[in-house]
């Protein structure tokens, strides 16, 4: 019996790693590999758009000091987290490895993080007894949590803002090679230690079965209409334009507007167009946008030649001119009430355009912390197989000069979210979003 049980776990384990077996049989060869390294060395060289950070960096030591690591990988999970330790240098959110088919994968386990107190937010429900929603991960592998974090998690993640690293990290913390086991220690609620061993990979029904929705809008108490903006991706595009033209006569009569688009880490704009005319009298932000600027013969001349001496360094940037996008609202769709914008660390890249809009228009209050810092337009590049190098190319520069990403886009009323409201379900940060609007009104 024993013998046909280890036989039985055994043809289970094969099942379940069929898939990433089959993932790993695509692994570069190591001349691919040098290649690919090569590619990501000369596109972020030329394209990067944050230039000094490439002198700061010393792009060409760390390309020579990453060929003997690319060559000595064991796996494609090896290998793509030594692509995104490369590309984690430049400290930047859009400059990183993509892969369609990632080779790392995380155990049925979900966190969230308040602060450097990191949060179960999902469980497997075979393990909830143990390990229940609201549970603080003390440890992991037997390191403390945060230790864990930045020892283990940080140096391959790449963030221009540090709350951002930290929480990325957060959210990455569990990933690993499909079917191998990591440690947790927990806290429960109640104050309770236990300790758990997870498995990478495994399919379980989860405690938090709620389905994802881009868009979902309410009347709250008051009267005042509550938008909930969770996702830019352009496949929702027509769900979240549909869904929003629906609810504007019952938002043109509500006393004040809430637009809460914590966790949205961006996408496309095009999804938020619609929304942002008929909240705001324009759609078009009102910074600058730069990229890289390279000439040949200037280069040569800045080298003895202090006009083009940037061209020299790899510095000369170029305003990019942006069209302006225009709109064809009828003012029967126009919301005019006052605006209170939410936001969080999460919010990012497209879903931080429509923040800026909100904020430099004066149109909205913004509540909550700050954005991910991520206001750059990145390039997707291929490299062998499924994954692409994707490089920042293109930066926005507010009105007044500075620089939204060295800081995201800074809250004008700062909330944290607060762990003990988390765990009697309550939400502080749109509690303090609603007792704003009502001073504004």
């Amino acid at each position: 019996m024993k013998k046909l049980s280890k036989f039985l776990s055994f043809i289970l384990f094969l099942c379940l790693n069929q898939g990433f077996v089959k993932a790993q049989d695509n692994m570069p060869n190591r001349e691919q590999r040098i290649y690919d390294l090569s590619v990501i060395w000369k596109e972020i060289q030329y394209n990067f758009v944050f230039a000094e950070t490439l002198q700061k960096v010393n792009i060409d030591s760390l390309y020579l000091a990453y060929l003997p690591k690319v060559e000595q990988v064991n796996n494609l999970y090896e290998y793509y987290r030594v692509l995104n330790l490369f590309t984690a240098h430049f400290n930047d959110s859009h400059t990183r490895i993509y892969a369609i088919d990632r080779p790392d994968v995380p155990p049925p386990l979900e966190v969230i993080n308040f602060g450097e107190i990191v949060i179960v937010s999902n469980i497997a429900k075979s393990m909830s007894d143990k390990i229940p929603v609201g549970s603080e991960i003390m440890k992991v592998n037997n390191i403390p949590t945060v230790e864990f974090v930045k020892d283990s998690i940080f140096p391959y993640i790449g963030a221009t803002t540090s709350h951002w690293k930290f929480s990325k990290s957060v959210n990455e913390m569990f990933y690993g090679f499909s079917q191998t086991t990591v440690k947790v220690t927990v806290k429960t609620p109640e104050g309770k230690e236990n300790e758990v061993e997870i498995i990478r990979g495994m399919k379980e029904d989860m405690v938090d079965t709620t389905s994802f929705t881009p868009i979902s809008i309410k009347i709250m108490d008051d009267n005042i209409g509550y938008i909930h903006f969770a996702s830019c991706q352009p496949n929702y595009r027509q769900t979240i334009d549909s869904v929003f033209l629906s609810w504007i006569p019952q938002l043109r009569n509500c006393k004040g507007l809430i637009v809460d688009i914590r966790g949205n880490r961006g996408g496309s704009i095009q999804t938020w167009l619609m929304m942002a005319a008929c909240l705001n009298d324009s759609v078009n932000n009102y910074g600058t946008h730069f990229s890289r600027k390279y000439i040949p013969t200037y280069k040569m001349w800045g080298a003895s030649y202090e006009p083009y001496k940037d061209y020299y360094l790899g510095t000369a940037m170029e305003e990019i001119e942006s069209y302006p996008i225009r709109t064809n609202i009828p003012d029967t769709m126009k919301l005019r009430q006052p605006l209170v914008v939410v936001s969080d660390h999460f919010v990012g890249s497209a879903t931080e355009w429509f923040l800026a809009l909100m904020k430099e228009s004066g149109r909205a209050t913004v509540v909550g912390t700050s954005s991910i810092g991520a206001l750059t337009e990145p390039m997707l590049i291929p490299l062998t197989g499924s994954f692409y190098v994707m490089i920042a190319v293109k930066k926005y520069i507010n009105p007044d000069g500075t620089d939204y990403n060295l800081t995201g886009i800074l809250p004008d009323i700062e909330v944290e979210r607060d762990y003990e409201s988390y765990l009697q379900r309550k939400d502080n940060v749109l509690e303090r979003a609603i007792e704003e609007l009502r001073k504004i009104r």
